[in-house]
């Protein structure tokens, strides 16, 4: 009988020591994921001139384009991350633009719209993701949440009914795994699970867009550098 006790203090101690254990139904913290790294380029024709690439073409070194979407599409990406707490973005109007004018956030996120302008103006959208039309006064602030993803495909339009000339563009996506490139036309995804995707990249000002099969590990950091022409232009 005091043989049997001691047995079963012995393994309750090996279990504590053990400690806790992840499974794989608990998503990211299972899986170590992989990086992917690159930049995007835009490489300009001189018989077919993009109008936007004075404003995001740095032109002075390779041709980095900045504020192009990044993101990935596959399988398995939805359950990374899905019980995350929605965050919050910010868009203001000021000197009649909306800034910035691209931003990409994901599905349940709130976008906070702010005036810093002297005058009056509006933030109206028509798209079937999320619907809205609300005037803001100099100070004025309004929030609004977009509940549906539209990925890389399907942006959601912003405009402003009393300046026609301002427009923005909100990306909605269903996983973790997107970005805006910076000035120099970086972009970075860790924690990338094991797996095969479609990487793909979009310039909403310009209507530019491609994509490119990639494969992801968890050795390794893969660099994938995409340049973009008129040849990528859309319309």
């Amino acid at each position: 009988m005091l043989i049997n006790r001691i047995l079963l203090f012995l393994a309750l101690m090996a279990l504590l020591c053990a400690g806790p254990r992840t499974s794989a139904a608990d998503g990211r913290d299972s899986i170590r994921g992989g990086t992917l790294e690159g930049v995007i380029t835009y490489q300009p024709d001189p018989k077919r001139r993009w109008r936007y690439e004075r404003y995001y073409v740095n032109g002075k070194s390779k041709g980095e384009l900045a504020e192009a979407v990044v993101a990935l599409r596959g399988r398995g990406l939805k359950s990374v991350d899905k019980d995350r707490e929605p965050g919050t973005a910010v868009i203001d109007q000021k000197d009649f633009r909306f800034a910035p004018e691209t931003i990409a956030i994901r599905a349940g996120d709130t976008v906070k719209f702010t005036n810093n302008d002297p005058g009056t103006h509006n933030v109206f959208s028509n798209s079937s993701l999320h619907t809205f039309d609300v005037t803001l006064t100099y100070g004025d602030e309004v929030e609004e949440t977009f509940p549906r993803a539209g990925g890389a495909s399907r942006p959601i339009v912003l405009g402003c009914r009393l300046h026609g000339n301002m427009q923005a563009w909100i990306y909605t996506f269903d996983q973790p795994y997107f970005a805006l490139t910076d000035k120099d036309g970086r972009f970075r995804f860790e924690g990338v699970p094991p797996g095969e995707y479609r990487l793909e990249v979009v310039h909403p000002a310009g209507s530019l867009r491609t994509s490119r099969k990639v494969e992801i590990s968890e050795q390794g950091t893969p660099q994938i550098d995409i340049q973009l022409s008129p040849d990528d232009l859309t319309r």
